[in-house]
This record gives structure tokens, sequence and C-alpha cells, in this order.
């Protein structure tokens, strides 16, 4: 076992990669009453396309898979639902699938061994016929129908398909009808083979638990198993445009006051390791100094009654493209836009409301390692996205620049951008 020193913040996490390729992280905090685990596998909805375990040829696999997927892991062979397992040690456990990654997660006060174990067990024991695939269908339909009827959820998606012409994170995680019905047994147990090998997966474990206690659990699990080895999984690449599939689009939809969202589609080198944390430090301060609380911007859009809601945006970023969006409830689409792009490409950039945008983020850094959670989160999110644990971060936040970051603002391209306004069904 090595420990990974988190510098600058006197802490550190425990990680050993066992003999069947799994990579475990443990992050002990001692006097924290609640402890977890997450269990993931880097296998998210925008892998569709890749080579099965002990095949050759490239398949295409039904988009929505990979969710349904995480919805079946919890339903096993004994006929013992697994949330009633949980329940009965006083913990909570539930799962998540989005582009990158299927994430099964517990907390728990006390019974933490059992938690684990059966967290473990139950992730790596599917059990899929053809009855309960069949039956899960009908529910996965009724998932989609509701999400179809979240107009914010839906213009959040609708983003994704209109700037991206080839990348699969232009889909839907939960996937559609069309492909939910064509979902096979067989087809779960390829993509299940595949990427539920302990050398695709992670486990994060946190809080005041004995570390080699811990681990022996965990070793003594996997050695009781047997998993294929396997090699690096071959998933198809994508060469995407810097252009957007759709510059405009409108619907109607249920809603009160229209709503317009503009997505802004940026290319940016493909990048690894702390040089790509360092390109989302630069996407949240640019968010922050131009449209974040420290400015007058929102204030000013709700005082011009330009909104009437509070201004949403986000970004989101995947191989060498950055889509960055913004959102309000707005019956001046064009101004609204105007406003927007104006803010976005004004080159007067503010150095004092840099340096104090700065100072927040440090801060946030060094207050999250009072919540072992977030702690744990963090590990598995800079894995999946830049490769490693970032141990400096706090020197990465301290020693970035102002010079640094209007360099890169300016290399940026706003050119390519779509919009989407949704307005309200006529009666």
């Amino acid at each position: 076992m090595d420990k990974i020193i988190m510098t600058n913040l006197d802490e550190e996490i425990y990680h050993e990669t066992l003999f069947n390729g799994l990579n475990v992280y443990i992050y002990k905090k001692e006097n924290f009453l609640k402890k977890g685990a997450y269990f993931l596998t880097k296998y998210g909805s925008s892998t569709n396309e890749f080579v099965p375990i002990n095949e050759s040829k490239m398949v295409s696999f039904p988009k929505g898979i990979a969710h349904f997927l995480e919805h079946k892991l919890f339903e096993s062979s004994d006929n013992e639902k697994t949330f009633e397992k949980f329940e009965k040690y006083g913990a909570d456990v539930n799962a998540y699938t989005n582009h990158d990654v299927t994430n099964y997660y517990f907390s728990c006060v006390d019974n933490f061994d059992s938690c684990l174990e059966e967290l473990i067990n139950f992730v790596q024991a599917p059990y899929f016929t053809d009855e309960n695939v069949e039956k899960e269908k009908g529910i996965i339909n009724q998932e989609i129908n509701m999400t179809d009827d979240n107009v914010n959820r839906y213009m959040y998606e609708e983003m994704f398909n209109m700037a991206l012409h080839t990348n699969p994170n232009k889909y839907k995680t939960i996937g559609d009808k069309e492909n939910v019905s064509k979902i096979t047994k067989e087809e779960l147990y390829r993509c299940y083979n595949t990427f539920y090998n302990p050398s695709n997966m992670i486990l994060v474990v946190y809080g005041d638990i004995d570390v080699e206690k811990t681990l022996s659990l965990i070793k003594k699990n996997q050695e009781a198993k047997k998993f294929d080895q396997i090699s690096d999984i071959k998933i198809k690449e994508y060469n995407e445009e810097e252009s957007v599939r759709e510059s405009y689009k409108e619907v109607k939809r249920n809603v009160a006051i229209p709503k317009v969202s503009i997505c802004y589609k940026l290319k940016f080198p493909k990048l690894s390791g702390e040089a790509k944390y360092k390109e989302f430090l630069f996407l949240n301060l640019l968010l922050d100094t131009k449209f974040g609380a420290g400015t007058p911007f929102e204030k000013d859009l709700m005082k011009e009654d330009i909104i009437k809601t509070g201004l949403s945006m986000n970004y989101s970023y995947f191989d060498d493209t950055v889509l960055l969006s913004f959102s309000a409830d707005t019956d001046k689409k064009d101004v609204f836009i105007n406003k927007i792009e104006e803010r976005l490409k004004d080159q007067n950039l503010d150095e004092e409301l840099f340096l104090l945008d700065k100072k927040v983020i440090i801060t946030n850094l060094v207050k999250m390692f009072e919540n072992p959670a977030y702690v744990a989160s963090m590990i598995y999110n800079n894995i999946i996205k830049e490769g490693i644990v970032i141990n400096d971060a706090y020197s990465i936040y301290k020693n970035y620049t102002f010079d640094e970051f209007k360099d890169e603002f300016k290399n940026l391209n706003f050119d390519n951008k779509s919009i989407l306004y949704v307005t309200k069904k006529e009666k």
C-alpha cells in the first residue's frame, strides 16, 4: 500500500492496486461518524461502440445500455432486494450513470464492513434473464416519459445534441424507447464482462475506519472471485468538428415563460493530468469572473427585466471539446443573447475579481477535507477526468496567475454556438 500525500493540506490517501487490477483508495478521517464507499466502472452512456472482451470486432450497442445495466445490477438471484439489504444495516445505497462512469455507493454510521462487502458483492454478481430484462424496459420507458416532461432537463440534453456532430456525448444517458427495446440479456452480459472487470474499476472508501483491516477485507473478497484478464479496452474514437451541428432551434413546451439556452462550442487541446486540471480551473474562473456572484451581471439582467428568474450556467468538458452553456427564463430572447455575448467576449478582465475568486476556490479546497465523502468523490473524479489523483491542487491554484488566465482567454473562439428557444404551447 502506498500513500498519496496531499501537498500543503496535511492530508493523505492510501492506495493499492490489487492482484486483479482493482484500484482501491482509502481516505481515513478520524472522529467522523459517517462512513461509505464508491464503487465505479469507467463505463458510461457515451461508450456505445467498442470491442467486447474475448472478441475481435468493433460492436455498436443500443444507446442507454449502460444506464439499463446499472438498474439491473440491483436485482439479485436470491430475490432479496438490494435496497432492503442495506436498510437492515441502517445504510443508504444508490447509483448513477453519466457520460463517463457508472457509480454505485453507500453511506452508513454502523455496520460498515457488512455494507462494504454487500456493495462489492452485488455489483460483481450480475443476474440477467429474458424475463427481468423485458420487465425493466417498461420501467425505463416510464423514466423516459418523466424526463421528456422535464423542460430543463430536455433543454440541457438537447443542447448537447445540437452542438455535437459525432461525439456520443450528444445522446441521452437514459437512451430512447427505440434503443431500449433492442436491449437483450446477452448484450448486457457482453457489456458487463467488458467494463465491470476489476482492472477497469475503482473502489474509494472513506470515514473513520481501520485502513489495514478494510484493505484486508477487500482483498479477501476479491481473492474468492475469478475474473478474466483483460488488456486495454478498444473503444471507438471520434473526431468532433469545430462547428455546431445545429445553430438554432425553436420548440413549444408547457412553459409559463419562454426559455432560452445558449451553448458555445470551444476546442481545447487533448490534455491529461495537471494540465487538464488547470483547464478546469480556467473554466471555473472564467464563469466566476464574468457571470458569478461577485459581478453585478445577473442582478442587472433581473433589474432590467431581461430575465425573470436566475441565470443558469455550466460547462461540459470531454475529449478536446468544451460546451459552455447559459440559460434563463426570458421574453426578451435577442436582448438576452446579446448581453451574454457581449459579456463573454469582453476582453476587459478584472484582476481584483480574479484574485478574489481564486481565494474562494482555495478556501473551498481546504474546507472540502472536512467532509470525507467530498474527498472520496474528488479522488474518483480526478482519476476519471485527469487520469491521476491530483495531489497538489493547492499549489496549482495558488500559482495560477492572472497573465496565464488572460492569455488563455485571448485564444478562445466564441463564434460557434447553438441557441435553443422554448416557447409555450398555444391553447
